[in-house]
């Protein structure tokens, strides 16, 4: 299975998430589970934000080489599920064309630290990791489902 994390500029949120969530589905066992991460409004080859990089190594996740994608058409053809940051992403993706349920919010969205200090990028990780759990639960029980209903 292929997710696409996404977000708006592919410097904090996305690379954040698909990283800690790779790192997961490979400690449980689940290699098959493939994670990218793009924004939809990223500036191609920036660098991952400093704060991101230091909130994911404060937990054993390396996001330091990620620079910035922007989400393009071959993504779209390549992804399984798209997980999403904001409510808004999600409306961009379905009005594109993707199915409802191939677009995931994660949690009830996460705040953007874009800018910000340590702390809020550490609040972002936080928010992320809680929000993965149900994101795990969905892939591992429901995904299947959901996929085999596209196909028809």
């Amino acid at each position: 299975m292929n997710i696409t994390f996404v977000c708006t500029g592919n410097t904090c949120r996305s690379p954040m998430a698909a990283a800690i969530f790779y790192q997961r589905m490979l400690e449980a066992g689940r290699g098959d589970i493939q994670c990218r991460s793009a924004g939809l409004g990223a500036a191609e080859g920036q660098p991952v934000s400093a704060n991101a990089v230091e909130a994911c190594k404060e937990i054993g996740v390396d996001i330091a080489g990620h620079v910035a994608h922007r989400l393009r058409g071959i993504d779209m053809v390549h992804t399984h599920l798209f997980v999403v940051m904001e409510e808004t992403h999600q409306k961009i993706l379905v009005e594109a064309g993707m199915a409802k349920g191939q677009v995931y919010l994660l949690g009830n969205g996460i705040s953007d630290p874009y800018g910000k200090d340590l702390e809020a990028f550490r609040q972002c990780r936080d928010d992320i990791q809680k929000a993965l759990v149900d994101l795990e639960q969905f892939v591992f029980n429901d995904a299947t489902e959901v996929f085999e209903k596209l196909k028809k």
